[in-house]
């Protein structure tokens, strides 16, 4: 099979598509001939570690976490051969930048009908992300006031659109120039971070972080008693910020990281939003296996809504 393999290249690494052995399945995994994946800002974090990785000698490093795809073989009941599936594989394990990839049955699901392989690739671990950092880790509620940080990227435009669906009055931030597409998704109110301050008296039941850029200390005058902060990952880009992070977490109990993970009933219900119409996620641009670098390359420089796509072809 074909795979993005990370060259020897230090911290900022090309790709090299090449051919390795198919994978081999275990009791309670399937095979998954994969057409499409997506970039996402933890694939390029994983591409980092998984460098130094290869400097140190460890070749064939092969990272991506969304997928989507047909399953070629299945060692579970809960797949069949040729059924068409999506989900996510754990950054850290990686994989999905491959034609074949292998995983756990009770991860996946079937891919949303109305959705093509591109269509349902990108949305997994941002999708997830969004849903178990609101319902699951934010215990969002009918009709609260949220506040969602970095409202048109990737976690963001999935989160505003899954709030919408419990009536909340959603308040944005994101750049001035993205504000149209913020309102699109759905939020009521749309803040340029970049040249606005949050409202000096708006108090939010919940604030969703989904830009990692900031930690309790920096919003937690803009919550409600007993409100919550979840992130991400917390302002965690510069010494300054890690140590507010680290001394948010040991001290504030309103504070709360979402940590993702795949599941199939958390992709059902997903699913079922998409097939409702109530859930679709922008693909900003598409790329090939062999543009992996471009790629990974747009996704750091930043400035764009939704998502990147990566076509692995069938």
């Amino acid at each position: 099979m074909k795979a993005a393999v990370i060259e020897k290249k230090g911290t900022d690494p090309r790709f090299k598509i090449k051919e390795l052995p198919r994978p081999i399945v275990k009791s309670g995994q399937v095979l998954v001939r994969n057409y499409a994946s997506s970039v996402n800002p933890i694939d390029v974090m994983a591409r980092n570690g998984r460098a130094l990785l290869a400097s140190a000698g460890f070749s064939n490093q092969v990272i991506g976490s969304d997928f989507c795809g047909k399953v070629l073989q299945s060692k579970s009941r809960l797949f069949k051969e040729g059924d068409e599936v999506f989900g996510m594989i754990s950054a850290i394990k990686g994989g999905a930048y491959a034609e074949e990839l292998t995983v756990d049955a009770d991860q996946i699901a079937l891919k949303p009908k109305n959705l093509n392989y591109l269509e349902a690739a990108v949305i997994p671990l941002v999708g997830l992300t969004a849903y178990q950092g609101l319902f699951k880790v934010g215990r969002i509620q009918e009709k609260e006031n949220i506040l969602i940080t970095g409202c048109t990227g990737g976690v963001g435009s999935v989160a505003v659109q899954l709030a919408r669906t419990l009536d909340c009055h959603i308040s944005g931030l994101c750049s001035e120039k993205h504000r149209a597409y913020a309102h699109s998704v759905g939020c009521d109110v749309v803040i340029d971070y970049q040249n606005q301050q949050i409202p000096s008296g708006a108090r939010f039941d919940l604030i969703f972080d989904a830009a990692g850029m900031y930690t309790y200390s920096d919003l937690k005058h803009h919550l409600n008693e007993q409100g919550l902060f979840v992130t991400t990952r917390g302002e965690t880009n510069n010494i300054k910020g890690l140590v507010k992070t680290a001394v948010d977490v040991v001290f504030e109990p309103y504070m709360k990281f979402v940590f993702v993970k795949s599941n199939a009933d958390d992709l059902n219900v997903l699913k079922e939003m998409i097939e409702q119409g109530k859930l679709n996620l922008h693909i900003e641009k598409t790329f090939l296996l062999n543009q992996l670098t471009e790629a990974q390359r747009m996704m750091k420089n930043g400035g764009f809504v939704g998502k990147i796509g990566v076509d692995i072809g069938e």
